[in-house]
């Protein structure tokens, strides 16, 4: 009786415990299968996390010092923060001479689509890109002439395209700085040309700059060195260089906007690029707005560091 009650035992587990084998096999095949993707799934979102962080980084200064400028009028901020890194007599009042068209090509953008088509009237003074009687030419055409070479016809036939009028242009502009809060601006023409009463700030020109680079048409338009344009009907021809005498020779600067008149000096906002981090540089009454604005550029990559912060 002793073995046939061992048989039977035996023959009782194994028939119970290779079923359950099995079954644990499959469950353990399972749990290794889900730990495994469980650890990639894991691996990549820290992967993405590390890449993208949930606040831009902070910059620190190392060296408060300004360079030596032929200007007291700059100023040097980080565009992701907001922060100004560097500056002197950033609120004081000054001309913007053709940086003005800064805020014409941003009221520009804001009214009209780029392939809309203007209709042009010529218009002389100052810098201009000679447009002719009744040529027709879209939004982005002016706009990039604009921002390139820096021309007051292409800046009248956006203000005289507006359905109230180059004042109606004007008031649309100086809504655009209002909104931004901008209260130390204040503009009563759409090209610079000298007026008592038309003035800014190099605070507020930065902001204009910072406004800027959140439209992909202008950041790409403004690196260009060189551009050449066309009428609708592919007759008249322009070719048009940069006023931006830094591109192409230092490879931070990324554009934006030059100017000058005899009662402004040198004005120039710059779009700078330190380590994938953007910069806005603005100088103002400057006897040399080029070589101000690469002292600051040295400036900034020999005293900026950023602290980035993981949440």
């Amino acid at each position: 009786m002793e073995k046939q009650s061992k048989k039977s035992t035996n023959k009782f587990n194994f028939k119970f415990i290779y079923p359950n084998l099995i079954i644990f096999g499959i469950f353990l095949v399972i749990n290794l299968v889900i730990f495994y993707l469980g650890i990639h799934s894991t691996s990549a979102k820290i992967s993405q996390s590390s890449a993208f962080f949930t606040s831009p980084p902070i910059p620190v200064v190392k060296n408060k010092n300004a360079p030596m400028l032929s200007t007291q009028n700059f100023l040097v901020l980080d565009s992701a923060t907001n922060t100004i890194l560097l500056g002197s007599k950033i609120n004081d009042r000054i001309y913007p001479a053709s940086t003005t068209k800064l805020a014409t090509a941003l009221t520009a953008l804001n009214l009209y689509p780029l392939d809309e088509v203007i209709t042009t009237t010529p218009y002389t003074e100052g810098k201009v890109m000679e447009l002719k009687q009744d040529e027709k030419v879209t939004v982005r055409t002016l706009a990039t002439a604009l921002l390139v070479y820096s021309a007051n016809d292409a800046a009248f036939n956006l203000a005289n395209h507006y359905q109230d009028g180059t004042q109606g242009f004007i008031q649309k502009m100086n809504d655009l700085v209002k909104k931004y809060n901008l209260k130390n601006t204040n503009f009563t023409n759409f090209d610079g040309i000298h007026n008592e009463n038309h003035y800014s700030t190099i605070y507020d020109l930065s902001q204009l700059g910072r406004l800027a680079l959140t439209l992909p048409f202008i950041t790409e338009t403004v690196k260009q060195k060189e551009v050449n344009l066309t009428d609708l009907s592919d007759e008249t021809k322009y070719h048009l260089i940069s006023t931006n005498e830094l591109l192409g020779i230092v490879p931070e600067v990324e554009g934006l906007k030059t100017g000058w008149t005899p009662e402004a000096g040198g004005c120039f906002i710059g779009v700078i690029n330190v380590g994938g981090h953007k910069l806005v540089t603005v100088v103002a009454q400057s006897a040399d707005r080029f070589a101000d604005t690469k002292k600051l550029i040295d400036w900034a990559k020999n005293n900026i560091t950023w602290n980035y912060r993981l949440y």
